[in-house]
């Protein structure tokens, strides 16, 4: 099964090997010149190496379990923007191939989003009409957009569209979080994000994200104006990511009703568990196990969460691009774990 992209599911180690296994001998071929002259043969091998290898072998090997098929492009696209970096003038005489084969890749992806979102037009009414009865009975933007879609969205001749939503529904929310929910009231619930850590985090993200922006578009503007702004558009993109990530962190605390316990955790997954299949509430000083999920934010330094709510039977949470994950167990790091233990006892009997 595919997972989503997200720090725990990331081998440093083995991401740290392949950059030097692949990245530095090419770099030094490149800039010091130790096998001779370069020419366009010798750089059309650095492009296959950092365009083509290293972005499959970051793919394959490079996570704990496999990544999203959208992270691949992604990896292609950074791929060959190291090949334009490294690869002298001289020697760049098959590149422009690489540039045109990736904008192209990137451009489907898009163009096929905004095809599904041009067939979604007409059910626009049936839409709006439905989120507006939804929101009242679900406490999330993620829960009430998943249900929005399944009742909205049943094309009959369109297969898997509902699938296509649910994939959609990580750049909508993006776009609603970092646009749109300013003004949104939190619901009543308990957060787990205001110890001050991630916040820091978080600034230090916006922080490098615009310094970035700036810097790669001056460096790839040297090469081309055209790819310079592709580059940017998609840094902005990364960064209303980044910033709707913790907007929705803000705005969506762990609630507890009479029917179970309703959590979202950034734009990165979200769901229920019925009272029915809580077996109960624990103090934690265990490793974080891969069939759950963890509600806690940190700041530089990864914590052992002090909570675990253990399941009775595993229950299916999406995470982002569409895809579930069953879970067996739910980690915490609350603001107020005094309060949160005394309601689940008295909601949870």
């Amino acid at each position: 099964m595919t997972t989503s992209l997200s720090l725990s599911n990331i081998h440093l180690k083995r991401i740290f090997f392949f950059m030097m296994l692949i990245l530095i001998p090419n770099l030094l071929l490149m800039r010091l010149e130790l096998a001779g002259p370069i020419d366009d043969r010798i750089g059309t091998a650095t492009a296959i190496d950092l365009g083509i290898i290293l972005p499959l072998l970051l793919y394959f090997f490079g996570f704990k379990t496999r990544a999203s098929w959208i992270v691949l492009p992604v990896l292609l696209f950074i791929g060959v923007l190291l090949a334009n970096l490294i690869i002298p003038s001289h020697a760049d005489g098959y590149l422009s191939y690489f540039n045109h084969s990736v904008i192209v890749l990137e451009a489907a992806v898009i163009s096929f989003e905004l095809l599904v979102l041009l067939i979604a037009v007409r059910k626009v009414p049936l839409f709006i009409r439905n989120y507006k009865a939804q929101k009242k009975e679900r406490y999330h933007f993620l829960a009430s957009f998943s249900a929005v879609v399944d009742h909205s969205f049943s094309f009959k001749r369109v297969i898997h569209v509902q699938k296509i939503f649910h994939v959609l529904a990580v750049d909508l929310s993006a776009f609603y979080y970092s646009l749109f929910s300013w003004r949104k009231q939190r619901p009543d619930g308990y957060t787990f994000h205001q110890d001050g850590a991630y916040t820091g985090v978080f600034f230090m993200l916006v922080h490098a994200m615009l310094i970035e922006i700036i810097a790669v578009h001056l460096m790839v503007a040297q090469f081309s104006h055209t790819a310079a702004w592709i580059v940017t558009a998609l840094d902005v993109y990364a960064l209303l990511f980044i910033i709707a990530d913790y907007q929705a962190i803000r705005l969506s605390p762990i609630v507890l009703d009479r029917h179970g316990i309703h959590f979202q955790k950034g734009i990165r997954a979200y769901g229920s568990v019925p009272w029915e299949k809580v077996e109960g509430l624990y103090n934690n000083d265990q490793p974080v196990k891969a069939d759950s999920i963890e509600l806690a934010f940190y700041g530089l330094e990864k914590e052992t969460p002090p909570y675990v709510i253990r399941l009775k039977d595993p229950v299916t949470i999406r995470r982002p691009f569409g895809l579930k994950k069953n879970v067996t167990s739910i980690y915490l790091k609350l603001d107020d774990a005094a309060a949160f233990q005394e309601a689940f006892h008295k909601k949870g009997r």
